[in-house]
């Protein structure tokens, strides 16, 4: 049994959209999971159905073998943590220990447990040497960071990304990213972009174009696919499109040179 099971998933904002259109997907317990789609593409509603926050329309939703409901939303949310794309809108304290303090109060953890917490996450995100500054003082991936730490605090089974890296510097995102790829195989994570480079070190690559998913399987089995990542508005790698140009041209040794390009592609 799959850790997240979503079967014929349907949700409309109104009656003339279809945000999420009759999605199936299956993610295993500990996989890294990237979600590619445009802005429309319906990836940021499946995430907010996900976590409950909006209610399908039809279709399910299962959690660790629990269907998600009115009655289970609550138990199901503690399996789950988000980071959305503006960190801005995720600060509640005056610090950063008092921001990554809120969840594990909100909790009744124990002052001393609480303490032994804040120092874990925010030295694995590297922050400690943050913790009594101003949020506002703090850069855009800075404040990522520490949105992260808060969420690894509580200790959810799953986290998602929810266009985490969208409004950060490439410095920013390269810091994120970091962390991100630093929790492969100890939490399912689920990373919604329309970055293809941020999708590269995931076990699976689900792409969603006009509320459907057209695309599903590892990274090089997706990429692959350059006419369908296109026709989804998505913004295919610089290899990809150098493998464009050579498959057009006329230089010898054409094979060998896309088989390099591939393999530097997914150099890991």
């Amino acid at each position: 049994m799959s850790l997240i099971e979503v079967r014929n998933l349907y949700f409309r904002y109104n009656s003339s959209d279809r945000a999420v259109n009759g999605v199936n997907l299956d993610i295993d317990k500990g996989e890294f999971v990237c979600i590619l789609g445009h802005n429309g593409s319906g990836k940021s509603t499946l995430a907010k159905l996900l976590v409950g926050l909006l209610e399908a329309r039809k279709g399910s939703i299962k959690i660790d073998g629990i269907e998600l409901n009115e009655d289970s939303v609550d138990e199901i949310r503690k399996k789950i943590g988000i980071v959305f794309q503006n960190p801005d809108n995720q600060f509640v304290g005056i610090t950063v220990k008092d921001d990554i303090a809120f969840g594990l109060e909100n909790r009744k953890v124990e002052k001393h447990e609480m303490e032994e917490l804040i120092d874990k996450y925010s030295t694995m995100v590297r922050m400690n040497e943050f913790l009594d500054r101003n949020p506002e003082d703090l850069s855009g991936g800075e404040k990522q960071r520490v949105a992260i730490a808060g969420i690894l605090a509580i200790n959810p089974e799953i986290i998602i990304f929810d266009e985490a890296t969208a409004m950060l510097d490439p410095k920013g995102v390269g810091e994120v990213m970091e962390v991100i790829n630093s929790l492969k195989s100890k939490k399912t994570i689920i990373s919604i972009t329309h970055n293809l480079n941020e999708a590269i070190m995931a076990d699976k690559v689900i792409v969603m174009n006009e509320g459907k998913v057209v695309l599903s399987g590892k990274p090089n089995e997706v990429f692959e696919n350059i006419e369908i990542l296109k026709n989804s508005k998505l913004d295919i790698l610089d290899s990809m499109k150098l493998l464009e140009k050579v498959d057009n041209s006329n230089i010898n040794l054409k094979e060998e040179v896309k088989t390099a390009l591939w393999e530097l592609t997914y150099q890991k």
